[in-house]
């Protein structure tokens, strides 16, 4: 992952705001995501999650991370990189992970610091 590269982007959305605008105007965005994946699968690098939150905080960003291939396989306790890096699992705004990989079942989870009560039933 190039932290460099995402810090220049997130300026330039920041700095620009979002496309299509009439001339001289300028429409700020009012959410900006970084969607990050704990491990990704296809080269097995890790996230360099401390430095992506340092970004997301200089930039008021929300963080969406997908641990589907490090929960149950990274960290101390097993608990993800959030785990592994020894981060706070509050600067994380959405959590997701699959139970199918190192659980061993079905199912998945999305968690996150703003509580919403939905009840789905199937």
């Amino acid at each position: 992952m190039d932290v460099t590269h995402l810090e220049q982007l997130l300026k330039e959305a920041v700095y620009y705001g979002q496309p299509n605008q009439p001339k001289g105007t300028y429409k700020p965005w009012k959410k900006i995501v970084i969607v990050v994946e704990g491990v990704y699968s296809m080269e097995g690098t890790i996230v360099r999650l401390p430095e992506i939150i340092a970004l997301k905080k200089k930039y008021k960003a929300y963080l969406y991370l997908d641990e589907a291939h490090s929960i149950g396989a990274m960290g101390k306790h097993g608990k993800g990189v959030v785990d592994y890096f020894n981060c706070d699992p509050k600067d994380v705004d959405i959590l997701m992970g699959t139970f199918t990989k190192s659980f061993g079942s079905c199912g998945g989870y999305i968690a996150g610091t703003k509580v919403r009560n939905i009840i789905y039933s199937f």
